[in-house]
């Protein structure tokens, strides 16, 4: 059997044989330095391209490999955007996308209506008629909703005056529920 060295012998032992056998004595080393006086300096290497950054490579970043990245962002960047604008609190609106104010679900119920009524035997029209129907009960919620997010943006400025935390109104920025919800924060002035 082959005797086992732990590794660090094994590896200054590695650099003494090659040291040993890469340097020359030095009458040949004084020659070797002369004939390499009277050559030509080598031309530096040639540098092809770089590869980009990770981070600057879009390739990558929009890959499948990179989705844990863009997530970890997703998360980050609106942290940052909060923090830089002195936003700790947040209360969150969520609801139904579909939600209109009532002068906008009336102007689609009447479009659907009147799709209805040019076709008739038009199944499509008849469906989007009975969907539109189904929102009726969140035209006001869409009010109360933009009625809560005013009232909570003004009681908000009114502790922030007396010195206690603030409440910021916050949403998925999207239509309906969450568009009542902005409204409502705008009209009070909130962030």
């Amino acid at each position: 059997s082959v005797p086992r060295l732990p590794l660090a012998t094994a590896l200054r032992r590695l650099a003494a044989l090659r040291s040993r056998h890469t340097s020359a004595p030095p009458a040949m080393a004084a020659q070797a330095n002369s004939e390499s006086s009277k050559r030509k300096a080598p031309a530096p290497p040639v540098e092809g391209p770089k590869p980009l950054k990770a981070y600057k490579n879009g390739d990558f970043l929009n890959s499948h490999n990179a989705r844990l990245i863009r997530v970890m962002c997703e998360l980050q960047e609106p942290g940052q955007r909060l923090d830089s604008s002195g936003i700790e609190n947040i209360v969150m609106f969520f609801g139904s996308a579909r939600a209109k104010p009532k002068e906008q679900y009336e102007k689609a119920l009447e479009d659907a209506k009147a799709a209805v009524a040019a076709k008739p035997d038009d199944a499509g029209a008849k469906a989007a008629l009975v969907r539109v129907e189904k929102q009726a009960f969140l035209v006001p919620m869409f009010d109360v909703t933009t009625e809560l997010a005013r009232r909570l943006s003004e009681w908000s400025a009114a502790r922030a005056k007396e010195g206690k935390e603030a409440y910021t109104v916050g949403t998925g920025a999207g239509p309906g529920m969450m568009e009542a919800a902005n409204k409502g924060a705008w009209q009070a002035n909130g962030p």
